[in-house]
């Protein structure tokens, strides 16, 4: 296939055409008021409406969530194809999320969003998602894969995930939810929240908190020493507390309106670290953590808020317009590499170094005399814009409908680098002896801001059993960098500005719609980008990664909604791949174009209930997703630094974390008041490194093979009463001990089992 013809008929079309909404909903059906709100707040709306998106889709609805008592979002998106995973801590604090292939570090590749709105701390500036929207207290997750993502930017050559939160009663309502299990995990998720009509208007509130502890499923060596770490805590767990606010007003005006103002906070105490083993100490036991790992901790607080306007101005038209805002603060105080102590000569080295050695493997056990770098990693984040969204809907002559949106949104983003390091100087045994702390930004002291103007305009086009939606989106980026404070006179600093357009078009055929069965075909095409920080443009040259997608496939639904089935073909060649050196090592710190890669494969999901089918008392849901993706390179890696995950990949290469095969299946029973449900997911052998290296002897700790692996998980539920249900689940039933990553710095297992249980009721 020519794809650099099919590229310029593409761009030719979207500048000759009528554009608008990506969203093809079938326009025999008005939408009303609080419908099309929800097109703003969400991608899809409901599990139902994904076979109107024209391009491959996926909904994950409040009972997929709470029937399984989810609060990762790695367990969730197991459920949805052309997702990749590379867990962390276990709990899924810092996802590394991948769709079709793309880099899964931070999820820097994946537009973020929570009820239409950026969510990760500067998505432009500094896109790694060290803040992620909790999963338990969502009623709902979206995940766009196809052209459908041209709306979401900036990044656009992975798709976009829209996390939906806890909408406001229409009555009266109060819901608690609390869980209790291993490793002394206590969750809560409580709201309450009502609508009422007043002379004035109909006036709607929402209050809620989400809480979760625990203190971790790994053990820090020499616990039995009674070692003391600089906090006073010996645990490897972390509090999560998250309260939220929502309030809306509809006046009796002539025209309809909605006023909505959000407040959510999110305070985030986990004593993580970079720190992993190296792969013989993880044989030995996955989870363990090196005393040297007591000391980190990171601490984070974020501050989101949303005032959303909507107004209709007639049946036909409508202008949705929000306004947001963003903060989020953290440190990472983390084991950074041990220095040369003067006395047993060891060389200053970085963490998975030290891991090759014994030398330095005992330093970090807390055996061997020798001193620790802390590192301060501290972050400070600014984000706010304002987006407007204006929809309109006409029929032309010949009966030919269109849905056309133009959407507009300036937004600022910042990022402020304050860094600096500790040495702590460890006598045999572990106890610390001294400690010398640096000034605050002598390890770092940078600032990156970017402004960013853009707009878009799609359109359904609809004609017969023919949806054809283009769309493009043109962004003016303003970049600036600065070494300290951009506000300080005579230091270093750049700017540059530049102008982007993508755009993409999808194809949908209705081929068959009658008595409830609906079996449609698509295609689509979509020119994608993921911009560089604005350090990297501006210092090192950086240009922006683009990309080129294409897919193909069907979708079936049969009458009952009992079985629902999708397959898809993707084809994505991304050219300049944006790597960073120094993801949790101790490279150069530079970002990096790497070359080129392709990723390929096929998307099978189906969900079916035979119970539902066929009339049963019994119901039994039951689903299985496959993907199966070619991720290689297509050029050598430019990238020289031997800390690079992608240093020495050669063309043809596998991509790091991104196996061949996965296959997540569930089944499920649900009788009267019981209900059970049993996934699994098994993922084939993947690699830690572009170089594809071997899990050797002396091998670096960030480098080898992750093996494949076979998870379950268990659930049960009983409905005591309408209002009153218990639970229990079991996480890795089989005991699995499995490699999840080798990054920041060493191996990381995933969580082993875990049992819980709790209880829940609504009001």
């Amino acid at each position: 296939m020519n794809f650099n013809l099919l590229r310029a008929g593409l761009m030719a079309a979207l500048f000759t055409i009528s554009v608008s909404s990506v969203f093809a909903a079938d326009e025999a059906v008005e939408l009303n008021a609080s419908e099309i709100i929800m097109r703003e707040v969400s991608i899809i709306g409901s599990k139902y409406n994904v076979k109107d998106i024209a391009g491959s889709a996926a909904f994950l609805s409040l009972e997929d969530i709470r029937e399984h008592n989810i609060d990762d979002i790695n367990q969730v998106l197991r459920r949805v194809p052309g997702v990749n995973l590379r867990e962390e801590d276990g709990y899924g604090l810092f996802p590394n999320v991948s769709l079709r292939g793309v880099d899964s570090a931070r999820t820097s590749k994946v537009t973020i969003m929570e009820d239409g709105v950026l969510m990760a701390p500067a998505p432009y500036s500094a896109p790694s998602a060290y803040y992620s929207p909790t999963t338990g207290r969502m009623s709902g997750i979206e995940v766009i894969k196809g052209s459908s993502q041209v709306k979401f930017g900036p990044h656009t050559t992975g798709g976009a995930i829209n996390y939906l939160s806890t909408s406001v009663p229409t009555t009266e309502k109060m819901y608690s939810k609390s869980t209790f299990g291993q490793f002394n995990e206590i969750r809560n998720h409580t709201y309450f929240g009502n609508t009422e009509q007043h002379d004035s208007g109909k006036f709607g509130y929402l209050i809620e908190y989400y809480t979760r502890t625990n203190t971790g499923f790994k053990e820090l060596d020499n616990r039995n020493n009674n070692i003391p770490d600089l906090r006073g805590e010996a645990d490897t767990g972390f509090t999560k507390q998250e309260p939220m606010v929502k309030l809306f007003f509809e006046p009796k005006t002539a025209l309809y309106q909605r006023l909505e103002l959000k407040f959510g906070h999110t305070n985030l105490d986990a004593n993580e670290t970079y720190l992993g083993l190296s792969t013989a100490a993880f044989r030995s036991n996955p989870y363990r953590r090196h005393a040297a790992s007591r000391f980190d901790e990171i601490e984070s607080t974020q501050y989101r808020q949303h005032l959303r306007h909507f107004i209709e101005f007639n049946s036909k038209t409508n202008l949705v317009t929000t306004v947001y805002g963003n903060t989020f603060n953290r440190n990472w105080q983390k084991a950074h590499e041990l220095r040369n102590d003067g006395v047993n000569i060891l060389a200053t080295t970085s963490l998975s170094d030290a891991l090759a050695t014994e030398t330095g493997r005992s330093v970090l056990r807390g055996d061997t005399a020798g001193v620790i770098r802390l590192r301060n990693n501290n972050r400070t984040y600014y984000m706010y814009g304002v987006q407007s969204s204006l929809n309109h809907k006409l029929k032309t002559a010949g009966g030919t409908k269109h849905n056309i949106e133009m959407g507009f949104r300036y937004h600022y983003d910042q990022i402020r680098r304050m860094q600096w390091n500790e040495d702590l100087t460890q006598a045999a045994g572990g106890a610390i002896t001294a400690r010398s702390v640096g000034a605050r930004g002598s390890a770092g002291n940078i600032t990156q801001i970017t402004k960013a103007t853009t707009v878009h305009v799609t359109d359904a086009i609809q004609k017969g059993k023919w949806t054809f939606t283009p769309g493009a989106r043109m962004e003016y980026i303003d970049a600036e960098y600065c070494e300290g404070s951009c506000d300080d006179s005579g230091i270093d600093r750049g700017t540059r500005d530049y102008l982007v357009g993508v755009g993409g078009a999808s194809l949908k055929y209705d081929v068959y719609e009658k008595d409830g069965r609906d079996l449609d075909i698509f295609t689509g095409l979509h020119r994608g980008f993921s911009p560089a920080s604005p350090r990297s443009n501006i210092r090192s040259g950086l240009g922006k990664e683009t990309s080129l997608g294409f897919e193909l496939g069907t979708r079936y639904k049969n009458a009952k909604k009992a079985l629902a089935t999708e397959a898809v073909f993707f084809h994505t060649y991304i050219d300049d791949l944006i790597i960073n050196d120094s993801i949790g090592g101790t490279g150069n710190g530079n970002a990096i174009n790497g070359g080129e890669v392709r990723t390929m494969g096929l998307e099978l999901s189906a969900n079916y209930d035979r119970g539902l089918h066929k009339g049963w008392s019994l119901q039994t849901p039951a689903y299985v997703a496959v993907t199966a993706t070619r991720a290689i390179f297509e050029t050598d890696t430019a990238s020289d630094d031997t800390e690079s995950i992608f240093s020495g990949a050669k063309k043809g290469n596998r991509l790091p974390y991104i196996p061949e095969l996965v296959v997540s299946f569930g089944l499920g029973a649900i009788y009267q008041k019981w209900s059970a449900n049993l996934d699994a997911n098994y993922q084939t052998t993947s690699f830690a490194d572009g170089a594809n290296t071997g899990a050797g002897p002396g091998v670096n700790a960030r480098f080898g093979k992750i093996d494949s692996r076979l998870v379950m998980d268990a659930a049960l539920g009983y409905q005591y009463s309408n209002k009153v249900r218990m639970f229990s689940t079991m996480k890795n039933i089989t005991s699995q001990e499995y490699i999840v990553s080798r990054q920041p710095e060493g191996a990381r297992p995933g969580a082993p089992l875990t049992i819980m249980g709790g209880i829940e009721f609504s009001l």
